[in-house]
């Protein structure tokens, strides 16, 4: 297995703004190591990273005078406002990401400390209610996580698809309301949220489902368990509007002298949680407030900065009193047992296991791209699978929306690219060419999907949102499903001249997936091996989406440097959590 240090979790941005401020600390400082240091900080930022270690940059750079650059003003050691911080270890930061590394670590470690041991007298049978009916030796994990949970003001839960992590945080919600009962406490409240719209959505009604089991199941046991269940709310909302996004002022309602509400909040898909966007909501959450982290920490990580909850998780394996505060849970209950182990194999970088495991399920399988022909050749196979049909049966009907988007999750083309030959772009280019011309030529037509890019907040809309043409001729609408300002799932109708900007949706990335499920999936990736944007927790987050099956679209090549190739984010959180280290009492006040 190769290691690089590379978040290849999304293609290269521009670096404008790299090469920008070190023109401009040329020009105020005449100093190029300073300028240089800068611009490797400020691409690594673009790339996900926390920072950029100096001390181990590759053969094709020269070697930093470290002692010399620690004499520069505007370079310290994190105890004092400077434009950049650099480590004993060599590592260099822009001061927001170290005061964001430092904040939110001295607010982890704050609520590991504040935790509370229950007697078992207060929650054992309700907590044996609560796995009544289930595999003791399956249903393991999730009762260790449910009971471990109680008195925490940090938990968690992580796990693989299909393991059951919705339906442990519902448990969990579940007995922390009985032992607040118990102990004549007031019902406490409960916030949920993801990162995105759609991640919402799923848990939402991921939720919903799981309290309508369970209520069925509780019926039978001894107990009252209806108020318990009344007060776990069912509908999720994004992160940002948990915290009260004001975008003309570019800042949170939530945080410092207004905290957030909630009694217990519960944040899903946390992978996809940046440094930032971790230390707003830290910041946010009342002292006594518990949070619970739930995700799959071999997922891709967040596009911007920093990988918070694989940091977590790591340094709980190292003990220092995280272990308590984390539960991963390993059994799969959703899928098939061979696809759960195609997933385990692509987490583990087992390239013969997974080939093997593809060949032997049904509709899956990994078929040779090594050119853009190939590719075409490969397309045209996909436009004929069946599932086509029925969602073009689904979107004629504008009356029934809802069944659009049964349909459309039926199926979908995962890419590693955005742009090229391989990327969504080109995909989405040619099946929609194909479609139009099924369609009489037809800018819109029945089944033609969309992917938002940008956040709207007059249209309700928001970066990732998918909708789908529903209707024909001056009754076609686009489709969206969304969540209401009290997190309840919704549709919206608009007209293709009210969409805001977006990307076709035949085809996305795998970053864009994230936090969605399909019934089959097919992940494309770039046919040359050395494409920085290959790693293991992309091709292992692509097939994971996949419900009943999946294919992979690659090279020999190139799948197997997807599975050699773990991606890891430099920054300090990890080993800062690991060795339990305090924050800085440096100001928050930032010059970049």
């Amino acid at each position: 297995m190769s290691a690089v240090v590379d978040s290849a979790s999304h293609e290269p941005r521009p670096l404008a703004l790299a090469d920008a401020l070190a023109t401009w600390t040329l020009r105020k400082q005449a100093l190029p190591e300073l300028a240089r240091a800068l611009a490797l900080a400020a691409r690594a930022e673009a790339d996900g990273h926390a920072c950029v270690r100096l001390a181990e940059l590759g053969d094709d750079q020269p070697a930093f005078d470290l002692d010399a650059l620690r004499q520069h003003a505007w370079v310290g050691d994190g105890t004092a406002v400077t434009p950049a911080v650099l480590t004993a270890d060599g590592d260099f930061f822009l001061w927001r990401n170290w005061r964001h590394e430092q904040r939110v670590s001295a607010s982890l470690l704050q609520r590991i400390g504040d935790a509370q041991t229950l007697a078992d007298s207060l929650w054992q049978a309700d907590l044996d209610q609560l796995y009544a009916g289930m595999d003791v030796n399956h249903s393991a994990g999730q009762r260790l996580a449910t009971a471990r949970a109680l008195g925490k003001r940090l938990f968690v839960l992580s796990g693989g698809p299909g393991t059951g992590k919705t339906s442990t945080v519902l448990r969990m919600l579940l007995l922390q309301q009985r032992v607040a009962a118990a102990r004549g406490l007031p019902t406490p409240s409960v916030a949920l949220a993801a990162p995105t719209g759609k991640a919402a959505q799923r848990l939402s009604q991921a939720l919903r489902d799981g309290k309508a089991r369970l209520q069925q199941s509780l019926a039978s046991q001894a107990g009252d368990w209806s108020a318990a269940l009344a007060a776990i709310p069912e509908g999720a909302q994004t992160l940002h509007r948990l915290l009260g996004a004001l975008p003309a002022e570019d800042r949170f309602r939530y945080g410092g002298e207004q905290p957030l509400p909630y009694d217990i909040v519960v944040v899903d898909e946390a992978s996809m949680v940046d440094l930032a966007s971790m230390r707003a909501l830290l910041d946010a959450l009342a002292d006594t407030a518990t949070l619970v982290l739930v995700g799959d920490p071999d997922q891709l990580v967040s596009v911007s900065a920093g990988s918070v909850l694989a940091d977590i998780v790591a340094a709980s394996a190292q003990g220092g009193g995280f272990e308590q505060h984390t539960a991963q849970l390993t059994h799969v209950w959703r899928t098939g047992s061979e696809l759960a182990l195609a997933y385990a194999a692509a987490r583990r970088g087992a390239a013969d296991e997974l080939r093997r495991c593809l060949q032997h399920i049904e509709a899956c399988g990994i078929h040779a791209i090594n050119d853009p022909r190939m590719l075409a050749t490969r397309v045209q196979h996909w436009l004929a699978l069946p599932q086509w049909s029925a969602l073009h049966a689904a979107c004629a009907r504008v009356d029934d929306p809802a069944a659009a988007f049964v349909a459309l999750r039926a199926q979908q083309l995962l890419t590693a690219l955005r742009a090229g030959p391989f990327g969504a772009e080109s995909v989405n280019a040619a099946m929609d060419a194909y479609w139009r011309r099924a369609n009489g030529g037809a800018q819109w037509y029945p089944g033609r999907p969309v992917l938002i890019r940008n956040n709207d907040y007059a249209r309700r809309l928001f970066n990732g949102d998918v909708g789908v043409a529903v209707g024909r001729g001056n009754a076609l609408r686009i489709a969206f499903e969304t969540v209401d300002a009290s997190g309840q799932p919704s549709l919206r109708l608009l007209q293709p001249r009210e969409l805001p900007d977006f990307d076709l949706a035949y085809a996305i990335t795998v970053h864009q997936s994230q936090g969605s499920e399909y019934g089959h999936v097919a992940v494309l990736l770039p046919p040359e091996a050395d494409n920085r944007i290959l790693s293991r927790q992309m091709l292992y987050t692509g097939i994971s989406r996949a419900r009943n099956s999946v294919e992979i679209w690659a090279s020999a090549a190139s799948l197997d440097a997807a599975l050699n190739r773990v991606s890891l984010r430099a920054g300090g959180l990890r080993q800062a959590l690991a060795r339990r280290t305090l924050a800085s009492n440096a100001p928050d006040c930032a010059p970049w």
